[in-house]
């Protein structure tokens, strides 16, 4: 019997005499941040320097390129289960632009401790290393990095980026969760009602508050939404959603799947394209907060 189905019926055993321990197990399962493997060897990127980030227990440094860029600065947040890594094809575009571009691993994810992680923690995450920052003019996010990005812009009281970009993000948590295959688990309505209840309980806030249409409602933020129509993880709907609900959003199709549309040529070229315009009407860089923590 494979692993995955001595889960199953353990999981199932449990639920009929501990629905709670077993909501508790289901939840811990889904919100594993080491889903597609083991954590990455902690080598610091071709091209970049280190950074040390403010203000956060959980994420400490990140890394840079161009650490000289005269524009600004470029934060790329990568999706759940996934690590800085996954977004550096995006980081020639940005430097040609004459920004720095920061990236970092989120809580629990590439080299952190843990594997386990919450919403609150990374949006909080992307919070601190926007204040660190100090000057960030855009934020490229992918997947559920796109809802903690949006989450942390909407609560920074610093500087605000001037655009924004997601890539293949989805519309809510509740979506994802609704979506879930259960990794192997026996997915019955009671218990997906009790991982609801465990990740209330774990992020403080219900479930709900995760809706990045709803967490962006008050911006007026210039954002470009990039998917796939056939992402066969998140549904082109999710991103239609996006756009529509979004006050300054405009969606465009890629290919590559929901990963792989990272590593598409023309996501990169629209991530660089769409930056420009509106590095173009702003009104210059902002003042870094805390250029001397940058080491």
């Amino acid at each position: 019997m494979t692993t995955r189905r001595l889960r199953r019926h353990a999981h199932t055993a449990l639920g009929a005499l501990a629905p709670g321990a077993a909501a508790r197990w289901a939840t811990s399962v889904f919100s594993s941040t080491r889903t597609y493997g083991l954590r990455p060897d902690d080598v610091l990127p071709l091209g970049a320097a280190h950074f040390t980030v403010h203000g956060d227990d959980h994420v400490t440094d990140g890394f840079t390129w161009n650490e000289d860029g005269g524009q600004g600065s470029a934060l790329l947040v990568h999706g759940w289960a996934a690590n800085s890594s996954s977004m550096h094809s995006l980081v020639p575009s940005l430097r040609e632009l004459d920004l720095r571009v920061a990236a970092f691993d989120g809580p629990a994810h590439g080299v952190r401790k843990g594997d386990q992680a919450t919403m609150t923690q990374y949006t909080h995450s992307v919070g601190a290393v926007l204040d660190t920052l100090g000057d960030v003019r855009v934020v490229v996010a992918h997947s559920l990095g796109s809802i903690a990005a949006i989450g942390a812009i909407a609560a920074h009281t610093g500087h605000r980026p001037q655009c924004a970009v997601f890539i293949a993000p989805p519309a809510t948590l509740g979506d994802v969760l609704e979506r879930w295959d259960g990794a192997g688990l026996r997915l019955t309505r009671p218990l997906i009602e009790g991982i609801y209840g465990e990740l209330h309980r774990r992020n403080g806030v219900p479930v709900s508050h995760w809706d990045l249409t709803g967490l962006g409602a008050s911006l007026d933020l210039p954002t470009l939404i990039l998917h796939d129509p056939d992402d066969p993880m998140v549904p082109y709907t999710d991103a239609q959603k996006v756009a529509a609900g979004l006050r300054n959003a405009r969606l465009a199709d890629r290919t590559g799947g929901h990963a792989g549309i990272l590593m598409n040529h023309g996501t990169a070229a629209a991530v660089s394209r769409f930056t420009a315009q509106h590095l173009a009407a702003g009104d210059g860089p902002h003042p870094n907060l805390h250029r001397e923590g940058i080491v």
